[in-house]
Parts: structure tokens; sequence; C-alpha cells
């Protein structure tokens, strides 16, 4: 809920900049979005999966010792 809100209020924002600048151009303000949250998402996943490699290495590790 707090990323949504926290969303909501950039595209506000983003819009109401565009809208006290000279034009709208909705299309490219909104391409704009979907490329930085698309890079976002996959930035997301990436650290992501690097995170949950470490911490199963990190457990594999520690039941093995366990045997």
């Amino acid at each position: 809920m707090f990323w949504g809100v926290l969303i909501g209020i950039s595209a506000a924002g983003v819009f109401g900049a565009s809208i006290m600048l000279d034009g709208v151009n909705l299309m490219a303000m909104y391409t704009e979005m979907g490329i930085g949250v698309g890079i976002g998402v996959g930035t997301a996943a990436v650290i992501f999966t690097i995170g949950a490699g470490v911490v199963s290495a990190v457990d594999y590790t520690r039941k093995r010792k366990a045997y």
C-alpha cells in the first residue's frame, strides 16, 4: 500500500509539473514513467535473486556442517 501511495503521488507530481509547463505530452510522460518502472522492477528482481542466493548458500553450508 505504501508503494502504491508513493507511485500515485509521483505520478500526480509528474502530471502537475507537465501541466504547469508549456504543453502536456501524456504519451512521452507515461513512456518515461513506464521505462522507470521497468528499470526499478528489474533492479529489484536482480537484488532479490542475489540476496536469496546468498541466504540459500549460507543456509546450505550451515546445514552441511551440522552433519
